[in-house]
Order: structure tokens, then C-alpha cells, then sequence
């Protein structure tokens, strides 16, 4: 019986987890990751700006943009309350092609830009004491929450561990 309750619970979680019928934005050769959340489908895209060949923009090294699926998939900059308060990202640079990030409105998260072996422009972060590098993070919004008081019940991260299997952690705030 107790085997049958963990089946159905770990069932179940993953239910609650997974965001059926969100678009998967066209990945690039740049595409680092990106962001959706519990209030609409738009979805916000990190890429990796390269000053030239395998060398990240040392001043400039991520390219942030939205792309309104509600409004038949323009892709569009970030407005400036969206870069200031909640998808903008603050970067510092830690070494040649690689930067330390954090979501403006998140700043206790550190993400790592760098690039893996093949020289491709990777993002990874520390949760639950995996290191997971990143293909997409779900926010789900506190109910009743909007605008500049948005609050934020939880983030998923997932992406690939070490050995490259497929992962998901979640952040209760």
C-alpha cells in the first residue's frame, strides 16, 4: 500500500509540474534558456551574444527578448519595467567566457555563463546541491498577484545534470 502511495504521489507531482500546452520557442545556435509562467503563454528567451568566434560579449553577453505567443508570436524587447523589475538579469564577469547572472528579481539564484566543451554557450545554476545546466524555468505567480506586486509561489528549473539526464528542480519561495 505505502509502494502504491509513493507511485501515485510522484505521479501526481509531476502533474502539477508540467505546463501541458505551453509553446517551445525555436531554439538557436546561441540559445541559452528561457522563461515561462502560470499567468500566459509569452515566453522570455536568453541568448548568447559572441563578440567573435567562441568569445563572448564581454560587456554585453546575453541578449534578452519576449515573444508575445498571445499575439502571434512577435518577438519583441523587453519593456523597461520587465528588464528592471523581473526578466532583466544583472552580469558580472568572472573570467574570459565566463559571467556570473541573476534575475533582477531574483537575485539569491546565480546562474554561470560559460561555455562547454564544444565552445557551445551553456547557463547553469546550484539547486538542492545538483549543478543543472538550464533549458527552461517555470514561474508559477501567488493568485491575486499582478504587475509590480507580482509574487511568485515557485520556480521549476529544468535542464541536464552532470551525467546528462534530464531534470527538474523546484524552489518554493
Amino acid at each position: 500500500m505505502r509502494y502504491f502511495f509513493f507511485i501515485y504521489s510522484f505521479l501526481l507531482s509531476g502533474q502539477i509540474f508540467a505546463q501541458h500546452g505551453y509553446p517551445v520557442p525555436q531554439k538557436t545556435a546561441n540559445h541559452l534558456f528561457y522563461i515561462q509562467h502560470s499567468e500566459n503563454k509569452n515566453t522570455f528567451v536568453y541568448d548568447a551574444i559572441f563578440e567573435n568566434q567562441g568569445i563572448l560579449n564581454d560587456s554585453d553577453p546575453v541578449d534578452i527578448y519576449r515573444i508575445l505567443y498571445a499575439e502571434e508570436g512577435q518577438k519583441k524587447p523587453l519593456t523597461l519595467t520587465q528588464q528592471k523589475f523581473a526578466y532583466g538579469l544583472k552580469i558580472s564577469k568572472i573570467d574570459k567566457n565566463i559571467f556570473q547572472l541573476h534575475l533582477v528579481s531574483y537575485p539569491a539564484q546565480k546562474l554561470t555563463l560559460k561555455l562547454n566543451s564544444n565552445k557551445n554557450p551553456i547557463v547553469q545554476t546550484k539547486l538542492n546541491n545538483k549543478t543543472i545546466t538550464l533549458n527552461r524555468v517555470f514561474l508559477k505567480q501567488k493568485d491575486g498577484t499582478s504587475g509590480l506586486s507580482t509574487k511568485i509561489e515557485y520556480m521549476i528549473f529544468y535542464g541536464k545534470d552532470s551525467n546528462g539526464k534530464s531534470v527538474q528542480e523546484k524552489l518554493v519561495l
